[in-house]
């Protein structure tokens, strides 16, 4: 049974995006203003859906990240973000911060019951993971490209300065699969990241004046926020000020591979 107070309605049509796409992607020569991609990664889709007329009222898109066990609720909010337009992706089974652990069993134990749990409720295309809870390594790079597209930062993102950066390999673009682009940075939302309302206004100012793509990343969306989650007014006002700068909103199903 679905949980009270929560729309799983499925729009009868995905929204378009309002930006220039080129085989389904962003042309990226074509934009002139400058990208925003927002991550969420906590997993609480309970305080996701209830934004979707949010995103839709800025024609934005987003990336989400599911945490734990996967229900058939959850696939079924997954299948809702993706009705809207949006890219959905995997965390962890359970958070779990160590080093060097052996791929195989950090996959077989934190990764593959997720996988196989959405499969069964018929979600079939995560094709994202956020950062594993271990030391990144190219030996981990190599496996979970095995199963996933984009996961983590590759290394040389700049530093907008000014803004106070969390650990790079959260940002979750790498420059490679962005020809010709540059990209300033992943910036997290919240307190943990000493983010202002003047340093976010200054980093989406330096997208829109460099055509830039920034990454903001943070664990959820909470009207009473803090730390690393984002609240609902503040979300509101960047979605806003995206819209006043002439910035694309973008989820990784829009951004090149």
């Amino acid at each position: 049974m679905m949980s009270e107070n929560i729309d799983f309605t499925i729009p009868a049509e995905r929204p378009a995006f309002p930006g220039p796409l080129k085989n389904g992607k962003l042309d990226l020569p074509a934009v002139k203003r400058g990208v925003v991609s927002f991550t969420f990664d906590d997993g609480v889709y309970k305080t996701w859906l209830p934004q979707m007329p949010l995103f839709a009222r800025y024609g934005a898109r987003a990336t989400f990240f599911y945490s734990g066990e996967i229900t058939p609720e959850k696939a079924e909010s997954m299948k809702v973000l993706r009705g809207y337009g949006h890219s959905v992706g995997l965390h962890t089974l359970r958070h779990r911060d160590t080093v060097d652990v052996e791929m195989n069993a950090y996959f077989d134990e934190q990764i593959r019951p997720q996988i196989d749990a959405a499969a069964a409720c018929g979600v079939t295309d995560l094709r994202y993971f956020a950062y594993p809870n271990n030391r990144h390594s190219d030996e981990t790079d190599a496996y979970l490209s095995r199963y996933f597209r984009r996961f983590r930062a590759g290394a040389g993102i700049t530093l907008p300065k000014g803004f106070w950066i969390a650990d790079q390999d959260k940002a979750y673009i790498p420059y490679a699969d962005l020809p010709g682009r540059r990209v300033m940075g992943g910036c997290g939302i919240g307190a943990y990241y000493d983010s202002t309302v003047e340093n976010l206004d200054a980093a989406l100012t330096r997208a829109a004046e460099g055509n830039l793509l920034i990454v903001f990343f943070s664990h959820g969306i909470y009207s009473g926020a803090k730390s690393v989650d984002m609240p609902t007014e503040l979300l509101e006002y960047l979605l806003e000020k995206c819209s006043e700068l002439g910035l694309l909103i973008a989820g990784f199903d829009e951004l090149p591979e």
